[in-house]
């Protein structure tokens, strides 16, 4: 037979189970008919409003949003963390690069078919050459990267034409315009963003992931280091230095390093 004291005891474990079930009711009720609350949404990215204030982006905004916005914003949240991972790359396809860059060393190689290049405003003579090697040292200026095509225009500490060097008391400055390549290295140069072609071959990064790339699209945003193009090498591209972020067949991957 209970007593008294075991029935008020009781009743208030009754009553403080009620008032939590209740509160938890109306706490989902009020969330999911709020205005800035919701339990469908996940805050994922943000962006700048008219004004020039912050506005949070939901999944239904991502979702909804075209690639190009996924890719400001994905570009803006990792532009922002410090963090970068070493990354190498090889592929079967050549980006399109076209932008004013600083690259330490770029070495050309190519044949001979009436190729212009400018050096200090002079035609660099070739006519005697069928192959050249074309080595160019500190450049600074606009670079065009295509897939059959390279062209800069800036400024070079120095230039060197099948091991001859050519000298200036200041910067030379040097330009050609879509010099059709059999070999490309940019080594040491600063990409913010790089976009490739559909293609496939095959991402590391920091020799803890490999991603096997297959006719997927791919962009690699604020990348430092060594990109290769060499057309009679089983492997077209190779790229190879630190990185921040990698957007690889459709899906958005950002690799940090703690």
């Amino acid at each position: 037979m209970s007593t008294p004291g075991h029935e008020k005891s009781h009743l208030r474990f009754y009553l403080v189970m009620v008032t939590l079930v209740v509160g938890g009711i109306l706490f989902l009720l009020f969330m999911n008919d709020s205005e800035k609350f919701s339990l469908t949404s996940a805050i994922v990215g943000s962006h700048k409003n008219e004004s020039g204030g912050e506005e949070l982006l939901t999944n239904e905004e991502i979702f909804s949003a075209d690639e190009g916005a996924i890719d400001e914003v994905f570009s803006k949240k990792i532009e922002q963390n410090a963090n970068e991972v070493d990354l190498t790359l090889s592929f079967d396809e050549i980006p399109n690069v076209a932008k004013k860059s600083k690259i330490r060393d770029i070495e050309l190689h190519f044949t001979n078919s009436g190729a212009k290049i400018n050096v200090n405003n002079d035609r660099l003579e070739l006519n005697n050459l069928d192959e050249v090697i074309l080595k160019i040292e500190g450049f600074n200026g606009d670079i065009s990267l295509q897939r059959l095509g390279f062209s800069v225009d800036g400024t070079a500490k120095s230039i060197n034409v099948n091991g001859i060097a050519l000298s200036a008391k200041t910067q030379m400055k040097v330009s050609f315009t879509d010099i059709s390549y059999d070999y490309l290295s940019l080594e040491d140069i600063q990409l913010e963003e790089v976009e490739f072609p559909v293609g496939s071959g095959e991402l590391k990064v920091s020799e803890k992931l490999t991603y096997s790339l297959e006719q997927d699209t791919l962009k690699i945003f604020f990348f430092n280091g060594k990109m290769v193009i060499d057309r009679d090498a089983d492997t077209l591209l190779t790229l190879e230095g630190v990185a921040k972020g990698v957007s690889a067949g459709g899906a958005l991957l950002n690799f940090n390093l703690r």
